[in-house]
């Protein structure tokens, strides 16, 4: 078993949920490394096992971790179920000592049941940032990315109903569209895992804020720099909102699971080419006033539950700032 690498960094939210943004800026600082492997998933490997995905989302997940880890340096990738202790440990080969934050950022972690233990039975010390996002807001961006990607052609409300009826929800064998945005009992659970100090509650619309970089970064212990600019590129790109323009033929790809042998045998120089060929920005699905009527209400409870925790949570988190240091 190799030496648990030097973890002391966490970035965790529901996916759309802002952690990419995060990700990104803070890898521009010289005083931090994030995993080259934005989401390796390491430590929710209890509640999700790959080999139980439906075959879709298992046909457009990378599974080539072998070949991924036999190569150095390590390429930035967006996603991987890592369950090899000696890959995860490679992820972080790259820390020196100039790296004062180290960390990666899974949005698995906040649905799992069992990372927050797992974290913090390995890394107890470790910051954790949590990034929110208005619920409605969340599920429509994921609405649009299960779009693109071929997992549904139904409309907002219908897919939405669709998923809520899947015999065996679970991550990768369903959207969880709403599952995911049901924050209260995800985010009670890190914060009976880690110190109120050792946790930051983040709202997707601070995320634009120039004070919200400089308090992050103030808290992590790190000089704060201009982060304004930084990630944006990474950003901007990490799924644009797009669909196919013939939805049913990307479906069938993706349940064939076609798409990336498909994607190998283009050559580099016309991929861009391609892809604004198989997909347009033109005609996307909105949300509208009636969907978040309809869908508003799913929320309701789990966001009220969530008001009180997030308020108890700063309370402990001002005391424990003013709290006098005993030496």
């Amino acid at each position: 078993m190799p030496q648990d690498p030097p973890l002391n960094f966490f970035i965790i939210g529901a996916a759309k949920g802002g952690t990419t943004a995060v990700y990104s800026k803070l890898s521009a600082h010289p005083a931090v490394f994030l995993s080259p492997l934005k989401e390796p998933n390491f430590y929710a490997a209890a509640d999700i096992d790959p080999a139980s995905f439906s075959p879709a989302f298992r046909a457009n997940t990378p599974d080539d971790l072998d070949a991924y880890f036999s190569h150095r340096p390590l390429a930035s990738r967006r996603i991987g179920f890592v369950r090899n202790p000696q890959h995860y440990a490679a992820l972080f080969k790259g820390v020196t000592p100039k790296h004062q934050v180290v960390g990666e950022a899974s949005t698995t972690y906040l649905w799992s049941q069992s990372a927050p233990a797992a974290v913090a039975s390995a890394h107890p010390t470790a910051k954790i940032v949590i990034c929110l996002r208005d619920p409605v807001e969340r599920l429509f961006s994921h609405y649009l990315m299960a779009r693109k990607y071929g997992f549904t052609t139904q409309a907002l409300l219908d897919a939405v109903a669709t998923d809520r009826a899947h015999p065996s929800p679970g991550w990768g064998r369903s959207e969880l569209f709403v599952e995911l945005g049901l924050y209260a009992e995800q985010v009670a659970r890190w914060l009976e895992a880690f110190p109120a100090s050792q946790v930051r509650i983040v709202q997707t619309t601070d995320l634009s804020k120039a004070s919200t970089w400089i308090d992050l970064q103030n808290w992590l212990g790190i000089e704060p720099i201009d982060l304004s600019t930084a990630g944006e590129q990474l950003t901007s790109s990490a799924n644009p909102a797009g669909l196919a323009r013939f939805e049913r033929l990307n479906s069938w790809l993706t349940r064939l699971g076609a798409k990336r042998a498909l994607a190998a045998l283009i050559p580099r120089a016309l991929k861009a080419v391609v892809l604004r060929l198989y997909y347009t920005s033109e005609g996307l699905p909105t949300l509208t006033d009636a969907d978040r009527t309809a869908l508003a209400p799913l929320f309701t409870a789990d966001q009220a539950r969530l008001t009180k925790l997030l308020k108890d949570h700063a309370c402990a988190a001002s005391s424990a700032r003013s709290a006098p240091r005993v030496s």
